[in-house]
């Protein structure tokens, strides 16, 4: 725990030396006391909100990891082999019976479903109304 706080500490000092111009110190101690305070049961660091703006390599980090998300959704849902299975819908959390329903039906009529969930994954630009969805069409509204 204490190893893992320093190094958080460690690299919020590389950070904030490497992103600031302005008085560097001050904003060091402030987000070095926050994280700090921010430390949950789980001896997790959580990441605190109350920044004016978020940190640009965090952002980065997030659009980064969207994206990834939305591209192995899509290799999943590709109907031969995995679509059939309904693995995309299992690496998107839907619950226990949507992949049984794509086994059942060899992927809803040999791979139909799936080859419509990997065109409707690549070319919608927000996947989270996908995420945790229980309908078997998950594209219908």
């Amino acid at each position: 725990m204490r190893i893992k706080l320093f190094l958080i500490l460690l690299g919020l000092l590389f950070l904030q030396k490497a992103v600031s111009n302005t008085n560097p110190g001050v904003e060091l101690i402030a987000d070095s006391v926050m994280l700090i305070e921010t430390i949950d049961l789980n001896n997790e660091a959580i990441i605190s909100t109350d920044h004016k703006r978020p940190h640009p390599i965090l952002l980065a980090f997030r659009k980064k990891r969207e994206k990834d998300k939305k591209v192995v959704a899509a290799i999943l849902a590709f109907p031969f082999p995995f679509g059939l299975v309904g693995l995309h819908r299992i690496y998107l959390g839907c619950p226990p019976y949507v992949p049984v329903i794509y086994i059942a039906t060899a992927g809803g009529v040999l791979g139909i479903l799936p080859f419509i969930d990997f065109c409707v994954l690549l070319l919608d630009k927000d996947i989270d109304r996908y995420i945790n969805n229980k309908k078997i069409f998950m594209w219908v509204n």
